[in-house]
């Protein structure tokens, strides 16, 4: 079996589970109709034909409906997949067919032979059974048709038993009647589903397109935020600092060495290198605002909105010591140790930042002069010496 074969089955199976949903939605109100129909049917009929029956149709019913009840919470508690779909589409669709074999023996044993007016009546409610069961059973397949068909049948026949030219024009009218209800629940059919497949289609490509987007702003290699989200959230913040009078702060920060990592080792244990430094900084923010993206080769910056120069150079000397923490030997010639990072810190309150780009750059400036002073080391935008202790 093919991709497009499993995708199709999925599709099938995701529809089948809407119509389901949809038909067990609508069950309730099926179930209120049964029961004040059938009332109304036994108290009118109650003169005219024989008690014993009557109770028996109607205790037989009213145990049905229960039944369906219980079938109704029992599938409110399920979990709602695809297999469980059919499993609960075979209890609606067996219980429809066992009602419509109910009110088809009222048609059949309910008969009141010697009254015309009760036959009318009981055509009526058998009739208004039928066509009212239409937009409530024609969402599921089959499941209108096993309730019709027993239901129209067997009046149909008791009509035309009885022989005169009106009984048999009425019979021949109710089964008129019911090919034209199994006609319309087709229709009913057709339309449900197809709008049922547009809607999963139109969810499915909803969130294709949220998670390609989401892809777009992700860092393929780390999984970290990637430049287009970082220039994305820098402009949002930018703004709302300005709107709220708070303070942005950016961190930048390269990893020492890394050309010198990645010729004596190679590319593929520079690429985890990447992901284990990416993955350092990234537990070292913990609000839900701030955001660390790998911005190139191996430079990464931190986006840090309602937060002063102070608490972000707390933030870039805990991700330069989580680095640290890593231990990831660096032996290339001229080098030795292990892996570390440089950081750079700016922050919007410095009156000559106008844009969000002058932000940036000053976090770059800062971050030279970490690489100048000797690496592995947090400096700061507008301070002439680097903070004490970052070695």
């Amino acid at each position: 079996m093919n991709n497009a074969d499993v995708i199709a089955m999925d599709f099938q199976s995701e529809t089948l589970a809407a119509q389901v949903d949809a038909a067990y939605a609508q069950l309730p109100i099926s179930l209120a109709v049964n029961v004040v129909n059938a009332l109304l049917l036994s108290i009118i009929l109650w003169p005219a034909v024989d008690d014993i029956i009557l109770t028996g149709w109607l205790v037989a019913l009213l145990l049905l409906t229960g039944l369906r009840y219980l079938f109704l919470r029992g599938y409110r508690r399920d979990v709602h997949d695809g297999e469980h779909a059919r499993y609960w589409q075979r209890r609606f669709t067996g219980s429809v067919c066992a009602v419509g074999v109910v009110w088809g023996a009222a048609g059949y044993f309910l008969f009141p032979v010697s009254s015309f007016p009760h036959q009318l009546f009981l055509v009526f409610v058998l009739g208004g059974m039928v066509a009212g069961a239409v937009p409530l059973l024609s969402v599921l397949r089959h499941a209108y048709v096993c309730f019709a068909v027993p239901v129209v049948v067997p009046v149909s026949l008791r009509m035309v038993s009885v022989g005169d030219t009106e009984h048999l024009l009425l019979g021949a009218m109710i089964l008129v009647f019911g090919l034209a209800m199994l006609a319309s629940s087709r229709q009913v059919l057709r339309l449900s589903t197809h709008s049922i497949e547009l809607r999963l289609q139109l969810t499915s490509s909803i969130e294709t397109g949220r998670a390609l987007q989401q892809m777009l702003r992700l860092d393929e290699l780390t999984g970290i935020a990637n430049r287009r989200l970082f220039d994305e959230m820098l402009q949002k913040e930018w703004r709302r600092a300005r709107r709220e009078n708070t303070v942005l702060s950016v961190i930048t920060a390269d990893i020492d060495h890394f050309k010198n990592y990645n010729d004596y080792y190679g590319h593929q244990v520079g690429d985890q290198c990447l992901i284990n430094v990416a993955t350092a900084m990234q537990r070292t923010l913990h609000r839900p605002g701030d955001v660390v993206a790998r911005v190139g080769g191996e430079e990464f910056a931190f986006l840090l909105p309602d937060t002063p120069i102070e608490g972000a150079t707390a933030v870039a000397e805990l991700a330069r010591r989580s680095v640290l923490r890593l231990a990831i030997p660096h032996e290339a010639p001229g080098v030795g140790g292990c892996v570390t990072v440089s950081f750079g810190v700016a922050s919007s309150d410095d009156a000559v930042l106008l844009y969000p780009g002058d932000l940036v750059r000053a976090s770059d400036e800062a971050l030279y002069r970490a690489k100048r002073g000797g690496r592995n080391r947090v400096a700061v935008a507008g301070e002439r010496a680097d903070p004490p202790g970052q070695r």
